[in-house]
């Protein structure tokens, strides 16, 4: 009998996608391969414990790729492994004691050989999404993981997951290492026996600001700021030594001079007959960005939460007021029609019965105005929501400018341009609300408060080849030359200290690059600022462009 998988529950379909993620990759009862032990090797030596396991879950089973610790075991029942728990989580799953932890207390390789008391391990996901194991740490003895034991983990968890990609690419060893250089998301490097660079992935390039033609053949060394040189060459002879280093906090200097600070994994390769230095760099920097903007998220969350739970005790009595208000309104139109006939009706009951009106029309339009902004200000409790959708721009943009209403009305005018017929795009609509919130209020911010009469915010939608394009223009003081390529740096700002973290102009490039657009700025001190958002029409996918600076 064939099951039809589109009749499966969700959570059945998706092992059913898993286990065929898993047989894809044709690694199932291969023998042992010296990239793989060499990363378990590493696992439990900077985790501390005697075993450190690949783990494959197949069907009914676990199937060790790599094993240290366990000698003469390739496999167990699924039913008893920890990692059928881990490959349902996205980070490392800890038991810090199995014989404390009531899923685990009664389960034979606990109370029996091998008397497994600690596990931790990091789910390996393939490259399409699906969790085909987990790279993890055992020990017979209860045992704590450290948060630094911890990024180590995933950071060699990553390399699994780039080999197990690679083995997909049926090439030589030159070739896997260039798509293994292509398909990181971290800095990664290859060094030759004398440390000097012989290929690095583009993100390394961006994350030094430097070319691939200065990089090539330079010294690793030498890209260190010259206190941090020494404790690398040192590292570097290890590696030679042992096969395996870590270095933490490792800085490198970028091309303007600034330390880079990435979390090194670094491991010996044998490539015919001669050695080659892998090294993977997990940008710090970067980290802090994303957990700035992560607490940015959550804050604005938070704003969406309170909104939400104000929305349900708000909306009933104002939608009572509003029909009550409308009702009045029409009673008060009728009342009029009928006194103004009669004979003798007082002249001055005609002014009351204006006011009257007039009373009711601005009753009703501060009603309204409550009822938008509740509606707005819960827009953002999905602001973590990164599912694509169409998005009407213009609506978008008016929504934004109503949240900055009080801050602009008290600084500049306002000008709107828009098309009208500007056709939709598929994003994020509340990442791209944040995004026209932080230009926004970056403009009303570059002029000066109390005089809006001199001061103008300009707001234009158009059309540009196969995008859709916002410019949101201020007639501020600019922004200087030597400060605009760094505008867009994490932690960069030019407001006094307290003033600003730095990052708001930081998380919109990140976020638009994601929404497969770009982001333009063009400044004249004294004149004011433009920042241009392109966006791709309809649900076509883009590369990210980037950003350009003028």
């Amino acid at each position: 009998m064939q099951i039809k998988t589109h009749m499966l529950p969700p959570s059945l379909l998706y092992e059913e996608n898993r286990l065929r993620a898993l047989q894809r990759h044709g690694i199932l009862d291969t023998p042992p391969e010296s990239e793989y032990d060499d990363i378990v090797q590493l696992a439990a030596r900077l985790c501390g414990v005697p075993i450190s396991l690949i783990s494959l879950v197949d069907r009914d089973r676990q199937w060790f790729k790599a094993n240290v610790g366990l000698p003469g075991v390739s496999e167990t029942e699924r039913c008893v492994s920890f990692c059928t728990f881990a490959i349902e989580r996205e980070h490392v799953f800890v038991v810090e004691d199995a014989a404390r932890d009531a899923r685990f207390a009664a389960n034979p390789i606990v109370t029996g050989a091998p008397f497994i008391r600690f596990y931790a391990g990091a789910p390996i996901q393939s490259e399409d999404g699906f969790t085909l194991g987990t790279l993890c740490v055992l020990d017979h003895e209860p045992h704590v993981l450290s948060e630094a034991q911890c990024r180590d983990l995933l950071a060699l968890k990553r390399q699994v997951e780039l080999l197990l990609r690679l083995r997909l690419q049926v090439k030589q060893t030159q070739e896997r290492n260039r798509q293994l250089l292509e398909s990181s998301g971290d800095a990664v490097f290859l060094l030759d026996e004398a440390g000097r660079v012989v290929e690095l992935n583009p993100l390394a390039e961006r994350l030094l600001g430097r070319g691939v033609s200065e990089l090539l053949g330079s010294s690793f060394e030498a890209l260190a700021p010259e206190n941090e040189r020494e404790p690398l060459h040192q590292a570097l002879q290890a590696l030679l030594a042992c096969g395996t280093v870590h270095l933490q906090n490792q800085g490198l200097r970028s091309a303007r001079g600034e330390r880079v600070a990435l979390d090194i994994s670094a491991l010996l390769q044998e490539v015919g007959s001669s050695r080659r230095l892998l090294l993977v760099g997990h940008d710090l920097t970067e980290k802090r960005r994303l957990e700035q903007q992560s607490i940015q998220n959550d804050r604005l969350a938070s704003v969406g939460a309170l909104a939400a739970g104000l929305a349900h005790e708000i909306n009933n009595p104002i939608a009572y007021v509003l029909s009550n208000l409308s009702y009045m309104q029409g009673w008060r139109d009728d009342l009029e029609r009928q006194l103004v006939a009669m004979p003798g009706f007082p002249a001055h009951m005609t002014d009351l019965l204006v006011e009257a009106k007039e009373v009711l029309s601005e009753s009703l339009e501060g009603c309204m105005r409550i009822r938008d902004i509740v509606r707005d200000m819960s827009c953002f409790s999905h602001t973590s929501d990164s599912s694509r959708a169409p998005v009407d721009v213009n609506a978008s943009l008016d929504f934004v400018l109503r949240m900055a209403h009080t801050e602009l009305k008290r600084t500049a005018t306002l000008e709107k341009d828009y098309d009208e017929a500007l056709p939709v795009v598929f994003v994020s609509e509340s990442r791209l609300s944040q995004v026209f919130l932080n230009l926004v209020i970056n403009a009303i911010q570059a002029m000066q408060p109390g005089s809006p009469q001199c001061h103008t915010l300009r707001v234009r939608t158009t059309r540009e080849g196969g995008y859709v394009r916002v410019d949101v223009s201020d007639t501020g003081h600019g922004i200087a030359p030597e400060v605009l390529p760094r505008i867009f740096d994490p932690f960069f700002t030019t407001k006094p200290a307290g003033s600003g973290t730095g990052l708001g102009l930081s998380i919109s490039h990140s976020l638009v690059q994601k929404m497969g657009g770009e982001l333009r700025v063009r400044s004249s001190q004294g004149s004011g600022t433009t920042f241009s958002l392109l966006l791709p029409m309809g649900e076509r996918a883009a590369e990210p462009r980037g950003v350009l600076v003028s």
